[in-house]
């Protein structure tokens, strides 16, 4: 196992850590790694535990690759409010203008902070349109 795996690996298990801000300081890591912080996050997003689907979901945007976009797009259907909250984020941190009909739709969500990341993430798309 190469060095940077090993590395990816011990990352990804961060995720689980009673403190918040090792947790925070692992996803950002793993969002700065692109297609291997993507991959990384993608079986998290099963994981039982919403935070680590919701630091999924962070990093799954953070990443920025192509691929993000249908995988945050299924997960805005995940009972949690955190987890929908971060995959609207996610969406909105692609910048893709393909999630713009979906995020808008989230602004209908139960949860008010759901509504509330829907409608900022719904300008920005549309002032990227």
């Amino acid at each position: 196992m190469s060095d940077s795996a090993k590395t990816i690996l011990e990352l990804a298990a961060m995720l689980h850590n009673p403190d918040k801000s090792v947790r925070n300081a692992a996803a950002i890591e793993l969002g700065s790694r692109g297609h291997d912080g993507f991959l990384a996050a993608l079986p998290l997003l099963e994981d039982e535990s919403w935070v680590v689907r919701y630091r999924a979901c962070e990093i799954i945007g953070m990443t920025k690759v192509p691929e993000a976009y249908p995988v945050l797009l299924q997960i805005l259907q995940d009972p949690r409010d955190h987890v929908r909250y971060m995959a609207v984020k996610g969406l909105g941190l692609l910048g893709d203008v393909r999630a713009l009909p979906e995020v808008v739709r989230m602004q209908q969500d139960e949860n008010p902070f759901v509504r509330r990341i829907a409608g900022k993430v719904a300008g920005e798309l549309s002032g990227s349109a």
